[in-house]
């Protein structure tokens, strides 16, 4: 892909609210660590808005929820190793939803090895796919109306609905 073909970049509530998670447990009192972290968060967003289907080791698709599909929706994992942790803190994941027809990455959530050991539990996972794709569904409408991205990731936010918020912990 060449630079022409950028993917945009969505953040989901969800993905918000577990890296601040992630911030908050492991980098709190580690300021060198959290800004090698958010580091490789830009650069992670970078690398998706140009390649969005990195190879393994690095990104690979994900088995979906039971009936949490869409046609021309993939769901992909990126594992990779977080600046200054150790043991299965140190192996990080990152899960989000490509669609490759209208050019987008959504970013759904961020975690250790140490949290899950494989991906959140599959009907935690279910419930906030259903919920960003049906909010997704809403925000690409509106899109015309508050294009807010912040320029050179073109980063929106995708809400969800805050129902169950021990979705992220």
């Amino acid at each position: 892909m060449n630079g022409s073909e950028q993917f945009h970049i969505k953040l989901s509530n969800n993905f918000d609210r577990t890296q601040q998670k992630l911030i908050r447990d492991h980098y709190r009192k580690n300021q060198a660590g959290l800004v090698k972290f958010i580091e490789l968060i830009q650069k992670f967003t970078k690398f998706l808005s140009i390649d969005p289907r990195p190879r393994p080791p690095l990104g690979h698709l994900e088995p979906w929820p039971q009936g949490s599909s869409r046609d021309g929706l993939e769901f992909w994992k990126l594992e990779f190793k977080m600046p200054q942790l150790r043991g299965a803190a140190e192996q990080g994941r990152l899960i989000y939803l490509l669609d490759i027809r209208k050019k987008e990455v959504v970013l759904v959530w961020i975690y250790t090895h140490a949290e899950f050991e494989k991906r959140p539990p599959d009907k935690n996972l279910k419930r906030l796919l259903l919920e960003i794709m049906e909010n997704y569904e809403v925000s690409d409408e509106s899109k015309n109306l508050d294009d807010s991205g912040d320029g050179e990731t073109g980063e929106d936010k995708v809400g969800e609905n805050k129902s169950n918020d021990s979705q992220g912990t």
